[in-house]
This record gives C-alpha cells, sequence and structure tokens, in this order.
C-alpha cells in the first residue's frame, strides 16, 4: 500500500531533482467524535515543523473534521471497524485517505446548497461537503473492497 501512497502523492510530473520521501502518519477512529482531535494535532505538529504551510492545514482540518464526523455519524464506524486516517505530508502539498465501512456515499456528487436562499428557505445539510468542495484542490471518492475511500488534497 506505501507504494500505492507514493505513487499517488507523485502523480504529477516527475521532478528533475529529488523529493525527500512524504511524511505518513496513520490513525484509526473507532466511532468517537472526540478522536479527530489526534488528527488535528498531527497536523498542528507539521505547521510548527515547518512542513506545512498554516493555511493548508487549517483548510485540512476543517475538511477531515466535517468528513470524519459524517462518516461517524451516518457511516458505521465501530470498534470492529474503525476508521482509516493517513495524512500523507509532502514538500508541496498535503493529502489524506480516509477509509470506512458502510453504506456507499459518494460526497463528491452531492449537489451544491442554494447558499443565496434565506435560513429558513433552504433545507438542512450540504453546507460542510460545500465547504469541503471548495477547499480542496483534490477531493475524490471510490467505493473499494467495501469500504468507502475518500481521497483529499491541497497544495501550496
Amino acid at each position: 500500500m506505501w507504494q500505492w501512497i507514493k505513487r499517488w502523492f507523485r502523480r504529477a510530473k516527475a521532478p528533475a531533482v529529488a523529493e525527500a520521501e512524504p511524511q505518513v502518519w496513520n490513525f484509526r477512529i473507532r466511532g468517537g467524535r472526540a478522536e479527530i482531535g489526534a488528527v488535528n494535532d498531527a497536523l498542528e505538529r507539521a505547521v510548527l515543523a515547518g512542513n506545512v504551510p498554516e493555511p493548508a492545514m487549517r483548510a485540512m482540518q476543517i475538511a477531515l473534521d466535517e468528513l470524519l464526523t459524517n462518516a461517524i455519524t451516518h457511516g458505521e464506524v465501530t470498534l470492529d471497524d474503525p476508521m482509516q486516517v493517513d495524512l500523507i505530508v509532502g514538500t508541496s502539498a498535503l493529502r489524506s485517505i480516509v477509509s470506512y465501512g458502510g453504506r456507499p456515499f459518494d460526497p463528491t456528487q452531492t449537489e451544491a446548497p442554494d447558499v443565496e436562499a434565506g435560513l429558513h428557505e433552504r433545507g438542512t445539510g450540504g453546507l460542510g461537503l460545500h465547504l469541503v468542495k471548495s477547499m480542496m484542490d483534490e477531493f475524490t471518492y471510490a467505493f473499494e473492497e467495501g469500504r468507502n475511500v475518500i481521497r483529499l488534497g491541497k497544495g501550496w
């Protein structure tokens, strides 16, 4: 799997100068919303180490908070089938792969909410995913081996 992550990370044109290997952090979330804090802490450490600009880190934090909360709330994240979150820090991009069980749900295909409508004129939901779509440079979905797999990327 690590080779796949490295290929995905470098899928753009290979650089003329060899890049440092990306840092990869892995997390398992077993269904508690409080566990999302560990992912946020890792992102904060990446900024403090000088590896990720703060705006890219904040965008990824917001996107992951929305997606992980939705998966915990609406998915089937359990102690027996935890959510897998991989953070990949490279020299010019921050990426994440989120994988969890449950019914297939493609968040990239949700309709954009009517952001011009008044609060009482529009239904609930949809704003968070709209925000994720607008903040991320990369936002893809696949259903692989019975798991929802979401890939996010934010460059700088």
